[in-house]
C-alpha cells in the first residue's frame, strides 16, 4: 500500500465554479481550501506548511469575510485556466481535492476551523473498515460431532481491517465458498497482496500460499506468525513436491524424478551429448534451440500432443524439414526426462515442463495442501491449471490477465470468477490513459474499466526528449538493446544506478548472442546470417550504435565490467529494468522508454504490446513519464502484433509432422 495524499477541503465542483465564473465558496473552511489550492499552483508546499496555511486562512476568512472575493479575484489572473491544470499541479505535490461528501460534512460541522487529523482520515475513502467473519478450521473438523456447545471450538473468528468495497466483497465470496475453485481477476494495484495477507493471517483455514518466486516466499514468511497453519512455497518448490510425490507413487514412467534445474552447458555441447543431427543448413545447436523454443510453446498450450504449429514462432516452415524437426524435438523432450542424461543437469527443466509432464501422465495433486492460494495465477500454464482444476480442495487463483504478456490466462474447468476494478496504487488522473491502453487489445477480458483511487495523486507526464525524465526512480524498457545502450551511457557518465537482476541476465544472453554473431561474421569471411539479423533488428529500433559496439570489440568481458560497477538493485535511486521484469513491483516515479510502445519489428515477437505497456504504466504511484505519441505508437505495434499472429496461424497449414503424445 502506498502512503496517502494530502487532501484539501475543496471539491472539484467548487473549483470548477471558481474557474468558470469567479464564484467563491461560502464557508471559511472551503475558502481556505481554495486559497491553498491556488498557492500550490505557484510553488510547492510541504504537508505541514499546508496545514499551517489552512489554519491561518480559516482565521483570516472568518475575521474578514467580505475581503475574500477581492483577494481571490486578484489571484485568478495569474492561475492556470482549467481544472485539469490545477489537479495536475496539485498531484505533482502529492495533493488531492477532498471527496464531495466529506468536504460537505466538515463545511457544515466546522465551517470556520480546520480539524486536520479528522479531515485527512475521513478523506481516505478508497479503503474503509470492514468486519469479516472467517469460519475456523476447528469448526469444520468438529461440525456435527460435539453435542455440548460449551466444548465446541469457536465457529468463527472476526477481523476488522481496511478494504475497498470490492476487496471486501471478494473476501466474503471466498469465505462463503470454502470448497470452490475461484479465479480472482484484479487490475494492477488493486491490492491482491493485501488480500492474500488477510486470508493467510486469518488462521481460519489451513492454507498453502504458492508464490511465483523464492523472494516473495521469504517476504511473506516474515509478515506471518509462525503459529499460523500456513505453508508458503514457491512455484518451483510446489512443482518439485508434486512431481516427487507422483514419482514415489509410481505414477511416472521414468526412472528420474522430474525436478526444476538450470543447465550450464552450451547448446553445442548438449546437442553433441544427446547425438542430435543437423537438419538441412541448421547445425545441431540450432536444431536444439528451435526444438527447445517449440517445446516451450507446447508446454504453455492446452494440447497434449507436440505439433508442428508449436514451432511457428521459432522458424519458418519453408526453410526446414518439419518431419525431421518433429522427430528431433521428440528426442529432446525424452532426453529432458532421461535419468542418465540428467544426472548432471544436462538440459534445463522448468515449472512448465514439469506441469506438461505431469499432465501427460494424468497426475492429480494430492489434497494434502489444504486451500491453495496462488499468487500471479495469470501466468500459470494451461497444464498446471488443468491439474489444479482436479484438486479436491479449494483453490484461489489471484491474478491480472492483462499482465500475462504471452498467450491468455487459463481458467479453472469449473468454479467462479471474481473481479476487482478499483486500484489503490494509482489515482484517477491516469484512469483514461490506462483504459485507452487496454482498449487497444481486443483480447481484454475485463467487463468493467480500471478505476483510479481518489486518495492517490498519480500524475502522467509526457516527454519530448529522454533527457527530460527524472534521474531517479524506475526506467522501464521494451528492448534489451535499448537498455544496454542506456546502461553503457550512464556508466560512461559515472552515474550511480542498478539493473534488475532478471533484466541483467537477459542482457548477458543478448551480449553473448551479439558477440558470437560478430565472431561468426569474421570467421566466415564476412558472411553471417545471425549478424545480418542483428543488424536488421537494431536498424528497426534506431540503435545503430549496438552493432558498432560489437565491431569495436564489445564482448562478455566488457559486460562483466559493467555488472561490477552496478549498485544493488533495491539500494539504487535509479533502477533500470525490462518491462517483463517490472511485474509485482511499484515505484514512486516510472519513466517508460519509447521502446515500450514501439515494438513488433523483429521475427521474434513474444509479447502482447498492449499488455506489456499496461504492466509498465501501472507500476508508478506518483508520476508516470511516457512519450507524447505513446498511444499512437502502441496502436501501430498492436497492428504489427496481430499481423504476426495471422502469419503464425497461416504457418499452421504447413505440412504436419507426426504428433507426439508423450510417454
Amino acid at each position: 500500500m502506498t502512503s496517502p495524499a494530502y487532501a484539501l477541503p475543496l471539491t472539484e465542483t467548487d473549483l470548477g465554479a471558481f474557474l468558470e465564473s469567479g464564484a467563491v465558496p461560502t464557508t471559511a473552511l472551503e475558502r481556505a481550501g481554495l486559497f491553498a489550492a491556488a498557492l500550490c499552483q505557484q510553488r510547492p508546499h510541504h504537508p505541514a506548511a499546508l496545514t499551517r496555511l489552512l489554519d491561518d486562512a480559516c482565521a483570516l476568512f472568518v475575521a474578514q469575510p467580505d475581503a475574500a472575493v477581492g483577494q481571490f479575484q486578484a489571484l485568478r489572473s495569474a492561475l492556470p485556466p482549467t481544472a485539469d491544470d490545477w489537479l495536475h499541479g496539485l498531484a505533482a505535490q502529492g495533493v488531492v481535492l477532498g471527496p464531495d461528501a466529506v468536504v460537505a460534512r466538515y463545511a457544515q460541522a466546522s465551517p470556520d476551523a480546520y480539524p486536520v487529523d479528522a479531515f485527512q482520515a475521513d478523506s481516505q475513502v478508497t479503503l474503509e473498515p470492514h468486519t469479516l467473519r472467517f469460519a475456523t478450521e476447528a469448526a469444520y473438523a468438529e461440525e456435527g460431532h460435539v453435542a455440548d456447545d460449551s466444548q465446541r471450538a469457536p465457529a468463527f473468528v472476526e477481523r476488522t481491517h481496511s478494504y475497498t468495497q470490492e476487496q471486501a466483497r471478494a473476501l466474503r465470496a471466498i469465505i462463503a465458498n470454502d470448497h470452490e475453485h475461484i479465479d480472482l481477476d484484479a487490475y494492477a494495484g488493486a491490492g491482491k497482496t493485501h488480500l492474500i495477507l488477510q486470508l493467510l493471517d486469518s488462521g481460519a483455514r489451513r492454507y498453502t500460499y504458492i508464490a511465483p518466486r523464492a523472494g516473495q516466499v521469504q517476504a511473506f514468511r516474515q509478515r506471518l506468525s509462525a503459529a499460523l497453519p500456513v505453508q508458503v512455497v514457491s512455484q518451483i518448490a510446489f512443482a518439485n513436491h508434486v512431481a516427487g510425490d507422483a514419482f514415489r507413487r509410481g505414477l511416472l514412467r521414468t526412472a528420474w524424478r522430474p525436478v526444476f534445474q538450470i543447465s550450464k552447458h552450451a547448446l553445442r555441447d548438449i546437442a553433441a551429448r544427446i547425438e542430435l543431427q543437423s537438419i538441412g543448413s541448421f547445425a545441431p545447436a540450432s536444431v536444439l534451440r528451435i526444438a527447445l523454443e517449440g517445446i516451450a510453446t507446447w508446454c504453455r498450450s492446452t494440447t497434449l500432443q507436440l505439433a508442428p504449429r508449436h514451432f511457428a514462432r521459432a522458424v519458418p516452415w519453408t526453410v526446414i524439414d518439419s518431419a525431421a524437426l518433429m522427430a528431433a524435438a521428440e528426442h529432446v523432450w525424452r532426453s529432458m526426462f532421461d535419468p542418465q542424461l540428467q544426472r548432471h543437469a544436462l538440459l534445463s527443466v522448468n515449472v512448465d515442463h514439469i506441469g506438461k509432464w505431469l499432465a501427460l501422465h494424468q497426475v492429480s495433486v494430492p489434497a494434502t495442501w489444504g486451500t491453495l492460494l496462488i499468487d500471479e495465477g495469470h501466468d500459470l500454464s494451461p497444464a498446471w491449471k488443468a491439474l489444479l482444476s482436479s484438486y479436491e480442495g479449494a483453490v484461489i487463483s489471484l491474478g491480472d490477465p492483462n499482465q500475462r504478456l504471452v498467450g491468455h490466462a487459463p481458467r479453472f474447468a469449473t468454479g467462479m470468477t471474481l473481479e476487482i476494478d478499483q486500484s489503490v496504487r494509482q489515482g484517477r488522473l491516469v484512469e483514461q490513459l490506462v483504459n485507452e491502453t487496454l482498449a487497444l487489445d481486443p483480447g481484454n477480458r475485463y467487463e468493467a474499466p480500471f478505476v483510479g483511487s481518489a486518495d492517490q495523486p498519480t500524475l502522467s507526464s509526457t516527454y519530448t526528449a529522454w533527457s527530460d525524465v527524472p534521474v531517479s526512480g524506475a526506467r522501464i524498457y521494451g528492448s534489451p538493446w535499448r537498455l544496454l545502450e542506456e546502461a553503457q551511457r550512464l556508466a560512461a557518465a559515472g552515474a550511480a544506478f542498478s539493473i534488475h537482476p532478471d533484466s541483467l541476465a537477459t542482457l548477458g544472453r543478448e551480449v553473448t548472442r551479439g558477440a558470437e554473431a560478430y565472431r561468426e561474421l569474421t570467421a566466415h569471411g564476412g558472411s553471417s546470417q545471425r549478424w545480418e539479423d542483428l543488424l536488421a533488428e537494431c536498424e528497426e529500433q534506431d540503435l545503430a550504435q549496438i552493432p558498432r559496439m560489437f565491431m569495436r570489440g564489445y564482448n562478455r568481458e566488457r559486460f562483466v565490467e559493467l555488472m561490477e560497477r552496478l549498485l544493488p538493485f533495491h539500494d539504487a535511486a535509479l533502477q533500470l529494468m525490462l518491462v517483463e521484469h517490472a511485474k509485482n513491483a511499484e515505484f514512486a516515479n516510472v519513466a517508460m522508454s519509447r521502446c515500450c510502445f514501439r515494438t513488433g519489428f523483429t521475427r521474434q515477437y513474444p509479447h502482447n504490446p498492449v499488455r506489456a505497456a499496461y504492466t509498465a504504466m501501472t507500476r508508478g504511484t506518483r508520476q508516470l513519464w511516457l512519450p507524447g505519441d505513446a498511444l499512437e505508437e502502441l496502436q501501430l505495434s498492436m497492428q504489427r502484433y496481430q499481423e504476426r499472429r495471422t502469419e503464425q496461424r497461416r504457418s499452421k497449414a504447413a505440412p504436419p509432422g507426426r504428433p507426439y503424445r508423450g510417454g
